[in-house]
Order: structure tokens, then C-alpha cells, then sequence
């Protein structure tokens, strides 16, 4: 009963968020406007950006008294970009470590976000991971796992309210600065998948003994649904410095199945908690401009039998970025 009414509950406020873009059909999403939007009005600015940045996705399984970490290898990476008022593009080549050929972690990574008629904000993330580095909280042992993979894809969409519109897409692109300290809310959802997969129990040998049967898990699939808020504030510094926030915690639904070495069971709460935090500092110049950010998105989920489960996908950027200005394009391609 408590699923039902949840589900219905999150049915009803995502009808609400989306009733405010009306029902006309000069409203509604065009893909030829979207891309005229983005790239083709005459009224952005772009610039091009030198990228230097941070990645880890982290997965932690927890009891009541012990916690299994597992923190990928080699997260530096540096790349390029272009951005303007409503999209940014990085290009990132990730940076081997010092590590073992053998102890390197193999991944791929995405993301990105786009405004949709001033007020729609859209976000993604992809994080594909292969070979993490496996610690614990009992002592200082240390292990790298090349069997264990994670893949998570996510989506949020996020309602802006404020008549400023300012988004983290703004803060991300470096383009937009304001008069004044401004401040914006919003409401919305989000979606996300996660698999985990390992040749044999995530828990080491020597650690079997510290955790119940249920926690030798060998694969989850999880899919997971729910309601969103956010906050954004931008402050206004003196000599063109500024520095932002973004926080945006959430509360939904999962579906999770898991597989042990003996066995497979779906656990009974559903709940799935989720916190996203941005915050930037920076440096906003006419021709250039200097941005350092720092961001991660949370979920923390019950496995059912007194353990939990913590994704956490934390990143920071150092960008160098130069204004072009407005740039003439060939419209109408579609």
C-alpha cells in the first residue's frame, strides 16, 4: 500500500511540474526549435575552454558496524570544450596513474545538461566503471578488483521558478554573470540505473566473516524513480570574482534485485535517497574567464538485512576559458 500511494503521489507531482508548460502546441517541445536554441541564435555567446578534472564513482556496502569501499583508479583527466549560455561540451581523455598495468581501472564517462524554454532544466550522467580498488573500515588491507564493474546512467529535470533562470548550466559555462546576488528554486524529478557485476563476492575472504550471507553479492540490477527540489545561489564578489551553490536532495522509489553466491532476492524497501551538491568559484572577465567547481550526486538505498548501499559520483573541473563572442551559423539544417 505504501508503494502504491508513493507512486501515485510522485505520478501526480510530475503531471503538476510539466501542466505548467501548457497544453498549446506552439508550446510544446520541437526538436528544430531545441537545436535552433542551442546553437543557432543569433543571441549566444560562445567560448572555448581548456579542461583539467576530477572523477571517482564510489560504491560503499555498510552494516551496522563494518563498510566495504570500492574507489576506482586513475580519476584525472584533461580534454577541451566549447560552451555557450544553454550547452557545454567537454572532451575529457582520462590520465593513467602509476598503477599496474594489470591495476588500471577501464572507464567511460558522460555528461552533460541543457535548458529548454528558459525555464526546463535537463541533466545526465553515465558512468561506466571496470576494476576498482577494494578497502574497509576494520583495517588498512587493500585490494584491486578488475572482476568488479558499475554502470549508472541517470536523468534529472529540474522546474526553475525564478525569473532569473539561473541554473548550474549557467555557472558551468562561464558565460553568464549577474548584477547581483540571486538566488532560484525549483522542483522536479529524476531517473536512474544501476548494475553491479563481479566474477565472485564484492566481500574479500578474509572479510566473509564480518558480514551476513546477504551481503556477498555478486550482481544488483537496481532502476529507481523520484520527486526532486533544488536551490541555486550565485554571489556577486568584488574585481569580477563570484562564487555558486547548487543543492538539490530528492527521495523515490527502487526496484533492486540482487544476486548472492547462493542465492537471489529482491529486497523489500524501496525507498531510495539522493542528495546532488555544485558549488563553484571563479573568475569572470569580458574576454575570459577562470572557474573551479566541485560537484557530487548520492543515492543511498537498503539491501534489506541490516545492510545499505552509498553510490556517489564526485567530480571537479579547473577551467580556463576564452569568450568568442557571437558566432554567425547556417540555420535551418533541419
Amino acid at each position: 500500500m505504501i508503494k502504491k500511494s508513493f507512486f501515485i503521489i510522485f505520478l501526480i507531482w510530475v503531471n503538476s511540474i510539466f501542466a505548467f508548460n501548457g497544453i498549446k502546441s506552439d508550446t510544446l517541445f520541437k526538436p528544430s526549435r531545441i537545436i535552433d536554441s542551442l546553437v543557432f541564435s543569433e543571441k549566444l555567446d560562445w567560448s572555448v575552454r581548456l579542461v583539467s578534472n576530477f572523477k571517482q564513482q564510489r560504491f560503499r556496502i555498510r552494516d551496522e558496524d563494518d563498510t566495504m569501499k570500492y574507489i576506482p583508479n586513475n580519476p584525472f583527466g584533461v580534454g577541451f570544450g566549447i560552451a555557450n549560455q544553454k550547452l557545454v561540451i567537454d572532451i575529457v581523455f582520462n590520465i593513467k596513474g602509476t598503477e599496474k598495468k594489470e591495476e588500471q581501472t577501464e572507464k567511460f564517462a558522460a555528461e552533460g545538461a541543457l535548458i529548454i524554454k528558459k525555464n526546463n532544466y535537463f541533466s545526465f550522467i553515465l558512468e561506466n566503471v571496470h576494476g576498482h580498488n577494494v578497502s574497509n573500515s576494520y583495517n588498512d588491507l587493500e585490494a584491486f578488483r578488475e572482476d568488479i564493474s558499475l554502470l549508472s546512467v541517470g536523468l534529472n529535470y529540474l522546474r526553475i521558478f525564478n525569473k532569473n533562470n539561473i541554473s548550474i548550466r549557467d555557472l558551468k559555462s562561464g558565460l553568464r554573470s549577474f548584477d547581483k546576488t540571486t538566488f532560484t528554486f525549483g522542483i522536479g524529478g529524476f531517473f536512474i540505473v544501476h548494475t553491479l557485476n563481479s566474477d565472485g563476492s564484492i566481500i574479500p575472504n578474509d572479510m566473509l566473516p564480518l558480514f551476513n550471507e546477504e551481503a556477498q553479492i555478486t550482481k544488483v540490477s537496481a532502476l529507481g524513480v523520484g520527486m526532486l527540489t533544488g536551490v541555486s545561489a550565485y554571489f556577486k564578489l568584488p574585481a569580477n570574482f563570484f562564487a555558486a551553490f547548487y543543492v538539490a536532495p530528492g527521495v523515490g522509489l527502487e526496484y533492486k534485485k540482487i544476486h548472492t553466491e547462493t542465492d537471489k532476492y529482491i529486497p523489500s524497501n524501496p525507498l531510495l535517497y539522493k542528495t546532488d551538491f555544485f558549488g563553484s568559484v571563479g573568475y569572470n572577465k569580458k574576454q575570459f574567464y577562470i572557474n573551479f567547481t566541485f560537484a557530487t550526486n548520492i543515492y543511498a538505498t537498503s539491501f534489506d538485512f541490516d545492510n545499505k548501499g552509498v553510490l556517489s559520483i564526485t567530480k571537479s573541473k579547473l577551467i580556463l576559458g576564452y569568450n568568442i563572442g557571437k558566432i554567425t551559423l547556417p540555420r535551418k539544417i533541419f
